[in-house]
């Protein structure tokens, strides 16, 4: 009855761009920015009913107290930079994978790009054309948790230090023998005699696993737990899952659960927390898409806010492994950005996924010295290593270190 008497209301981006609209009470749903939002805004359609934003705010947009002689829906506000997602996507659509662009301050979300994508605009044509796409209706930004890689070593790194092992060398032969198995280094390169700081540059699974097998899987787990791997987290648009499974603490399964193997899932905006929890001295910020809901009278019906998930992390700890991520967005040759030089601290990952494939992933904040922004990349499927995606990163920090 609503949705036949009231003109839907408006979804917008962070300056007000329209993102969503309807010009008459159950009339045609306009999306300006076709495929770059659709894993996110979603759909309304009078066929194939809500998805995304326009079913989690659903109520609020079918209608809502009005001015004289008007029957409309309220706006929706978000978080996202409508440029800064349409660059994003721009630079995955041609791979299975997404971006995440998070503010480390108050856990906005700036972008969510997701790759497949669909067209919002030739939905009820293009249906069962679309219905084909493996995985079109779920974001890879924040629905689809897959193996990490050696971007997990930020957590096992947590333990290390926690456990004050990091003053104790490794010597990485490029691989290491547990119960029979033998589990190599990418590439079974041998680094040699290795420190903490180290390891992690050079991204040594040797080192990792000869830290975690010290360490014991439950001080592994705990430092995992601390993260919220594992557990449900409720956010204002969706609830984030992951995979953190130790079984019975194994030695082969601790040591390839420390470089983010073993049964380890996560989505990339689960790994942004992790990195934006690490860059703000261990204060975990719960990251929100909505940044308000207002009525057509004008009136606030929901308002965003930054609040703390958890405490990771005492500030020393973080301090060490943002040091390390420092050195080792040197070691990957990530220029610096804009006029004023910004500093990008990474870690890369490359998950092997047993098919001759990989997931490659980074994860980075900046500026290193005052970080401000965490933006974090995967492709799935695919033959690149996580190094390959730094000009995603360079060209997304150059928007927001222009923009800021």
């Amino acid at each position: 009855m609503y949705e036949k008497e009231y003109i839907r209301g408006s979804i917008k981006d962070r300056d007000g761009e329209i993102l969503a609209q309807s010009e008459e009470a159950y009339g045609e749903r306009i999306y300006p920015s076709d495929f770059a939002f659709s894993n996110v805004i979603g759909y309304w359609s009078k066929k194939y009913g809500t998805y995304g934003i326009e079913k989690t705010c659903n109520v609020a947009l079918t209608h809502s107290a009005s001015k004289r002689g008007e029957k409309r829906g309220a706006d929706v506000t978000l978080t996202l930079d409508k440029k800064l997602q349409e660059k994003a996507y721009e630079q995955i659509k041609d791979y299975t994978g997404s971006v995440v662009v998070m503010d480390i301050k108050s856990g906005e979300l700036l972008a969510l790009a997701s790759s497949p994508s669909f067209s919002l605009q030739n939905l009820e044509k293009d249906w069962k054309k679309i219905n084909e796409k493996e995985g079109v209706f779920l974001s890879n930004a924040f629905q689809n948790p897959v193996a990490p890689g050696s971007v997990f070593k930020l957590v096992t790194s947590k333990g290390i230090l926690e456990n004050h092992l990091e003053k104790k060398k490794v010597e990485d032969n490029g691989s290491l023998k547990i119960n029979g198995q033998t589990i190599k280094n990418y590439n079974g390169t041998a680094h040699g005699t290795l420190s903490f700081e180290e390891g992690f540059v050079k991204s040594s699974n040797v080192y990792f696993m000869e830290m975690a097998l010290e360490m014991g899987g439950q001080e592994l787990k705990e430092a995992a737990q601390s993260f919220l791997l594992g557990q449900e987290i409720a956010l204002d648009f969706t609830t984030l899952r992951s995979v953190f499974d130790l079984e019975n603490q194994e030695d082969n399964l601790v040591a390839s659960t420390a470089f983010g193997q073993g049964n380890t899932l996560v989505t990339p905006l689960h790994m942004a927390m992790i990195t934006q929890s690490i860059a703000s001295g261990g204060e975990m910020k719960k990251p929100y898409l909505i940044k308000s809901i207002v009525n057509g009278k004008g009136k606030m019906l929901q308002e965003g806010k930054t609040e703390t998930l958890t405490e990771t992390m005492d500030a020393s700890t973080a301090s060490k492994i943002k040091k390390v991520m420092k050195k080792a967005g040197e070691s990957y040759g990530l220029k610096k950005i804009g006029e004023e030089e910004w500093q990008i601290a990474a870690k890369t990952g490359t998950a092997q996924r047993g098919d001759g494939t990989n997931n490659a992933w980074m994860v980075t904040f900046a500026p290193a010295e005052d970080p401000q922004y965490v933006i974090v990349v995967n492709r799935l499927k695919t033959k690149e290593i996580g190094k390959t995606l730094a000009p995603v990163v360079e060209e997304l920090y150059e928007y927001l270190a222009n923009h800021d």
